[in-house]
This record gives structure tokens, sequence and C-alpha cells, in this order.
């Protein structure tokens, strides 16, 4: 997903965002409304989530999830296995640092 995309969706609470980062680099900031779902908890986690992702996706309210950067791969790798239980999810491109940057 584009950032601009994001922005407005975000600006009309129109979106479920998770933030797939260490709690600890969340805590230090994130995209306002993303929930934090570490990469490391995810299958402890994902019973807890994945609720809310099918609810999201029958209100027809885009799943987003976000890392770091372009380098970094958690956020790849929570949405490929978020898409192979069936999950219609997108990655925001450039993660929390090009929203950091563009709010700069």
């Amino acid at each position: 997903m584009r950032l601009g995309d994001l922005y407005q969706l975000v600006q009309k609470d129109a979106v479920l965002i998770y933030d797939v980062r260490p709690k600890l680099i969340y805590g230090l900031g994130h995209i306002p409304g993303a929930i934090s779902w570490p990469k490391s908890d995810y299958q402890k986690d994902l019973a807890k989530h994945e609720g809310n992702i099918s609810a999201a996706t029958t209100s027809n309210k885009p799943v987003v999830i976000y890392c770091t950067d372009l380098a970094c791969p958690d956020a790849a790798t929570v949405a490929k296995a978020l898409a192979e239980r069936g999950h219609d999810v997108s990655i925001l491109q450039g993660g929390y640092e090009a929203w950091k940057l563009a709010a700069e």
C-alpha cells in the first residue's frame, strides 16, 4: 500500500493497521491507530487478532502490516503467513520510516 493511500484511510479511521516491530520500538512511535503485534508474537497472538482481521475484511476495511523500513522483512513474513490463512492484507511501502519522514 502506498503511503498517501494509508494516510487517507487513517484520517477516516477506515483501516486496520498492525505494527509488527518489537513492542519497545512500537512504544517509541507508531502510526496512529496501529496495533502492536510483533512478528515474534505472531503464533501466540494469532487467535486474538484473526477475528479482527476477518471483521475488517467483512466491513471492506483494508488490513495493513508494516515494520521499520524497506529493508525490514518482518511485514512481508507476517503478511505472507496471513495470506496463507486466506486473509487479504497489504504491506505499507517504506514502513514506519516512510510515515515518519512524510510527517516531518
